[in-house]
C-alpha cells in the first residue's frame, strides 16, 4: 500500500486508546494542526474504505448485552419494515435479530447490566444458548494488518496475521472498562452526535446538539461535558466498517469461548480486521468473538480462531454461530434514548427502557414474551 496509506493509519494509531474527542481537542493532545486530523479520518474514509467512528463503551453507559439463539421456528423478516417498530415497542432493549443459515433465530438486547432473563423454563425446547456479557470491545486492527487488509492480502491476514494480532495486547485498565459512569441527557446528545462523527470540530460539535435539542448551549459548555463525562465514557476510537468493494462475506461467525481471562482475550481479538467486536462476561469468563472476513476465508480464518484462543486458555463452548448480516435481518438502535411519544403510548411504563425523570435504567427479558412477540409478527 502507499506511503500515504501508513502515514494516516498510523496516525490512528496513536489514538486508537486515547479518549479525547473531536479533532479540535485531539489535536492539542497530540501535537498537530486539526486540519491534519480531519484530513485523516476523512482520508481513510473516502480513499481506501476505512470508516473510524468514536468508541463509545457502552458498559460507562450502564449498559450490557443479552445473546439468545433461538429453534424450532418458521419465521421470516417482514416486507413491511414498520414491523420492526411494532416489535421494538414490545420487547425491551433489542438491539438486533438474525437468521442463521439453519435457520435459527439469534437476537441480542442492548440492556442495563443487572437485567435478569427470565422464564426460560417455560420455553427450554426452543432455547439453544443464553448468555449475558458486561463489556464490549471493538475492532483497532493493528496498522501493519491493517495495511494487508487494503492491499488485499487476505491469505496473509489468515495465514500469519492471525498470530500477529493475537500476540499483541491492548493495555487497558479493567476497572475503567467495567465501571458504569454518571450520565445525563446532554450527554447522551453529544455521544450521538459525536460517534459516528470523529472528524467533527469542537465548535460544529456544539451547533449539531444545539440543532438537535433546540437549545443554544454555547462552546464552552459543551467542552465542559465533554471533558467531565462525555470523555470518560469512550476508549478512543474503533474501526466500524469498510468500503463495500472488499466484499466481506454477508455471513458472520460468533465463536463463543470460556477463557480465563476474558478482558485479555478480547484486547487480543480486536487486533486482527477481520474481527468486529469482542464481548465478554468477566465474572464467569465467557467471550463471543464476531468474525467478518471475505467468504473465501470466513470458515478456514473463525477455524484458526478456536485453534490460536486455546493458547490464552480458552476453549470451545458453543459450535460457531453464524448468521445473516444483511438487511432486513438487523436492526440497531444505537445509544438507547427516550422513544417517540406515539411509540410508547399504549405501552406499559415498567417496560419503557429511559426515564427521563428518574434517569435509571431497569427491566427484565422475558424468554416467554420475546417468542409469543416474535411468533406473532414473524410468522410465515
Amino acid at each position: 500500500m502507499t506511503r500515504d496509506f501508513i502515514e494516516r493509519a498510523d496516525l490512528l494509531r496513536k489514538i486508537y486508546i486515547e479518549n479525547t474527542v473531536t479533532s479540535t481537542r485531539l489535536s492539542k493532545i497530540i501535537g498537530i494542526d486539526y486540519k491534519k486530523v480531519v484530513s485523516m479520518f476523512n482520508v481513510l474514509r473516502d480513499r481506501y474504505g476505512v470508516y473510524v467512528w468514536v468508541d463509545v463503551l457502552q458498559s460507562k453507559l450502564g449498559l450490557g448485552l443479552i445473546l439468545l439463539l433461538l429453534r424450532g421456528f418458521k419465521l421470516k423478516p417482514p416486507k413491511d419494515t414498520k414491523v420492526w417498530n411494532e416489535i421494538a415497542i414490545r420487547i425491551p432493549y433489542p438491539r438486533s435479530i438474525a437468521w442463521t443459515p439453519t435457520g435459527d433465530i439469534q437476537m441480542v438486547f442492548q440492556s442495563p447490566l443487572q437485567t435478569d432473563i427470565i422464564n426460560i423454563e417455560d420455553v427450554s425446547d426452543h432455547v439453544i444458548f443464553t448468555q449475558k456479557f458486561d463489556f464490549v470491545l471493538r475492532s483497532k486492527p493493528l496498522i501493519e494488518l491493517l495495511d494487508m487488509f487494503v492491499s488485499l492480502e487476505f491469505r496473509e491476514l489468515v495465514e500469519r496475521g492471525l498470530d500477529i494480532a493475537m500476540e499483541h495486547r491492548y493495555g487497558l485498565n479493567k476497572e475503567y472498562l467495567l465501571t458504569p459512569r454518571k450520565f445525563d441527557g446532554l450527554d447522551l446528545a453529544i455521544l450521538n452526535v459525536l460517534e459516528p462523527h470523529p472528524e467533527i470540530t469542537l465548535r460544529r460539535l456544539t451547533q449539531e446538539v444545539n440543532r438537535v435539542l433546540n437549545r443554544d448551549y454555547s462552546v464552552t459548555r459543551i467542552e465542559y461535558h465533554l471533558a467531565k463525562h462525555v470523555e470518560n465514557m469512550v476508549l478512543g476510537y474503533r474501526v466500524a466498517n469498510y468500503a463495500p468493494s472488499y466484499r466481506l462475506s454477508e455471513t458472520v461467525s460468533i465463536v463463543v469461548l470460556y477463557c480465563r481471562d476474558s478482558v485479555d482475550l478480547c484486547s487480543r481479538a480486536i487486533s486482527h480486521p477481520f474481527v468486529i467486536s469482542c464481548v465478554g462476561n468477566s465474572e464467569k469468563g465467557v467471550s463471543a468473538v464476531n468474525i467478518c472476513a471475505p467468504s473465501e476465508y470466513q470458515g478456514s480464518f473463525t477455524l484458526s480462531f478456536i485453534e490460536r484462543a486455546q493458547s490464552y486458555d480458552c476453549y470451545e463452548v458453543l459450535a460457531n454461530i453464524q448468521y445473516l448480516a444483511t438487511p432486513p435481518y438487523m436492526m440497531v438502535f444505537a445509544v438507547p434514548r427516550p422513544r417517540p411519544k406515539e411509540y410508547v403510548q399504549d405501552v406499559d411504563e415498567a417496560r419503557i427502557e429511559y426515564d427521563p425523570h428518574s434517569r435509571t435504567w431497569s427491566t427484565v427479558i422475558d424468554v416467554k414474551q420475546v417468542i409469543e412477540v416474535l411468533t406473532k409478527y414473524l410468522s410465515s
